[in-house]
């Protein structure tokens, strides 16, 4: 389960892809259309990782700069990529942004410490602060700005989900009767999911509602985790089924509860799923057999949920993060 923050980036960076970091390859950021196919965005340094796309289609995440850096960015068509920067130390990453441009994230101040932070559509960087903890992460922002995210609390002693409205301070969303929980996306109408330990230790899928509260999405067998939803609240995330193994991407709706998404056709591989749009197309990635050495960018669609593998930049692997309301994918591939 994805707490904080050096874990979250452990994850994107290392256990997402591990098969390939042991070759060392470089990757790169990447959008992807129906007509266009996939296209490299390039980087401001090594590596780049595409997090999130507005409707406009700028896209953010971050990129590992010439000396090993974690650096965020954003990125226009008619611009590029532009380095975000930092609260005065040496790392940001951005996870979201709305329709305006403006972008949430994480960086580190002088002395290390990271804070969730927003960066203006201007690219102003200002500090969000915690729930009493000593650091916090913004994770998604939707058409109001609110965010949500996850920070630890007072004494440092665990991290729970927040959600902020505005200009008021960060909400702590509790948790499912576990000690941690974490809020990864909310939509227009202010509903939250995320993932949270329940009384007996267990990390499950939930959803927020001002109404309801926090409200366990189940599994598929074992652990489950939230990752985005849609206006209609219909959710995607992932689940390890039972026997501890595979873990296969979800799709959720209150009608017909959790869904498993499949994968490229082995059922043994693992799948995710991480963005969902209006449309209820669904971008992830699928391990393309039981051995989960190479991974796939892949887009799921229609009414069964058939999925289609959106190939590579030329290297073994890729993953797609998000999606836009009119398809467009960003994430990333290996390039060689």
């Amino acid at each position: 389960m994805k707490f904080c923050l050096s874990t979250l980036i452990i994850l994107l960076v290392m256990c997402l892809v591990a098969p390939a970091v042991a070759q060392q390859p470089t990757q790169h950021a990447f959008i992807w259309s129906q007509k266009s196919g996939m296209k490299d965005l390039g980087s401001l340094g090594a590596s780049s990782y595409a997090e999130a796309v507005n409707a406009s289609g700028q896209i953010v995440g971050y990129f590992v700069t010439n000396i090993g850096d974690l650096h965020a960015f954003r990125w226009t068509a008619k611009g590029g990529m532009k380095d975000l920067g930092t609260l005065g130390g040496n790392f940001s990453v951005a996870f979201g942004i709305d329709d305006s441009g403006v972008v949430v994230g994480s960086a580190s101040q002088p002395s290390g410490t990271v804070h969730g932070v927003l960066w203006t559509s201007a690219g102003v960087i200002k500090d969000l602060g915690t729930l009493g903890g000593s650091s916090s992460e913004a994770l998604g922002i939707n058409k109001n700005a609110d965010i949500v995210g996850d920070s630890s609390i007072k004494g440092d002693i665990a991290t729970h989900a927040f959600l902020k409205i505005g200009s008021r301070r960060l909400r702590d969303l509790g948790t499912l009767g576990g000690s941690s929980s974490r809020a990864n996306a909310l939509n227009l109408y202010g509903v939250v999911v995320g993932n949270s330990t329940t009384s007996s230790g267990d990390e499950h899928a939930f959803r927020w509602t001002k109404a309801g509260g926090m409200q366990d999405l189940g599994t598929l067998g074992q652990t489950s985790n939230a990752i985005a939803l849609n206006d209609f609240s219909h959710v995607v995330g992932f689940s390890v089924l039972v026997g501890g193994s595979p873990s296969h991407g979800f799709y959720w709706t209150k009608t017909a509860g959790m869904q498993d998404l499949g994968t490229l056709g082995d059922f043994g591989a693992n799948s995710d799923a991480f963005g969902i749009n209006k449309s209820n197309a669904i971008a992830g990635y699928s391990y393309t057999d039981h051995t989960n050495s190479v991974y796939h960018a892949v887009l799921w669609q229609g009414k069964n949920h058939q999925i289609s593998d959106l190939g590579t930049l030329g290297g073994n692997n890729s993953t797609s993060a998000a999606i836009n309301a009119s398809g467009k994918v960003v994430g990333w591939s290996d390039i060689n």
